[in-house]
């Protein structure tokens, strides 16, 4: 698991964590609906970071926490608005954490904590005077 309950607590009081779960008294979390909103959060990260990183993490980066959790918010308030409709600071949350997906994919962030991996290295067997383009112009793009 990239987050669990306990850290979704942290977002919110059990009261409210309660009534988005199903619960309109406020008394009772659902925690089948909230492991459900962690294990679809936990999907889309790994559906995104499966090409860069062996996935699921073994051990969790920090920011794969944080991305799970906002995940997992957002999709807990997905569940409970049936009509599509996200609160403004949920949505942002939720678009904000798609972003850092989009950038770890891309290669522009890098995550700590993922062990021994290291990314395989490209080889070419092309020699500086049969290439297409000449370093100068290789030089110019920004190395991965």
């Amino acid at each position: 698991m990239y987050t669990n309950l306990n850290e979704i607590l942290l977002e919110f009081s059990p009261e409210e964590l309660a009534r988005i779960t199903g619960d309109p008294s406020g008394v009772t979390i659902d925690q089948n609906r909230v492991q459900y909103a962690i294990d679809n959060a936990k999907d889309v990260i790994d559906s995104f970071l499966r090409s860069r990183y062996p996935t699921p993490f073994d051990v969790v980066p920090s920011l794969v926490n944080f991305i799970a959790r906002e995940l997992a918010i957002a999709n807990l308030y997905e569940y409970y608005n049936h009509n599509g409709f996200l609160p403004p600071t949920i949505a942002k949350r939720k678009s904000y954490a798609m972003y850092l997906l989009r950038q770890i994919q891309e290669g522009n962030l890098q995550l700590d904590n993922i062990g021994n991996f290291v990314r395989p290295t490209v080889v070419v067997n092309k020699m500086p005077e049969n290439r297409l383009f000449n370093g100068d112009l290789l030089d110019s793009f920004v190395e991965l």
